[in-house]
């Protein structure tokens, strides 16, 4: 009998970083496809919807756009969607849903049985925020 090897496979999504945030523009891809990540690795500048705070008060002003990074808590190879539009902080970009897909990571390349599930990760106001 054959022994079964598991290929887990972590869909990246666009997290929801408060219960209020519902969409995210992509400003940078800190890895490029194809790289091996390791946990605490950052991965991903995002500009986040103004909802992201839910209360306008706590806002640096009404229309703030709050920048997270992103790091990964999961270790192995890093995989973007092809269809990805990354944009700048000059209103460039496409803004993408919380929970959309944008990759995966790979932890094993022998894919015999798949099992799928969400990333783990954790993000910070970005330094450059204004």
């Amino acid at each position: 009998m054959k022994p079964s090897i598991t290929l887990l496979r972590k869909l990246i999504t666009l997290p929801p970083l408060s219960p209020s945030h519902t969409s995210s523009r992509i400003l940078s891809l800190l890895v490029p496809s194809k790289t091996h990540v390791i946990e605490y690795q950052p991965v991903l500048l995002l500009q986040c919807s103004p909802n992201l705070i839910a209360d306008p008060a706590m806002r640096k002003f009404d229309s703030h756009e709050p920048r997270m990074l992103l790091e990964s808590l999961e270790e192995g190879e890093v995989r973007w969607k092809d269809d990805l539009i990354v944009g700048d902080d000059g209103g460039e970009g496409k803004w993408y849903d919380v929970g959309m897909v944008i990759g995966e990571i790979i932890e094993d390349e022998e894919d015999v049985d798949v099992e799928e599930c969400s990333w783990a990760w954790q993000a910070y106001l970005d330094e450059k925020d204004e």
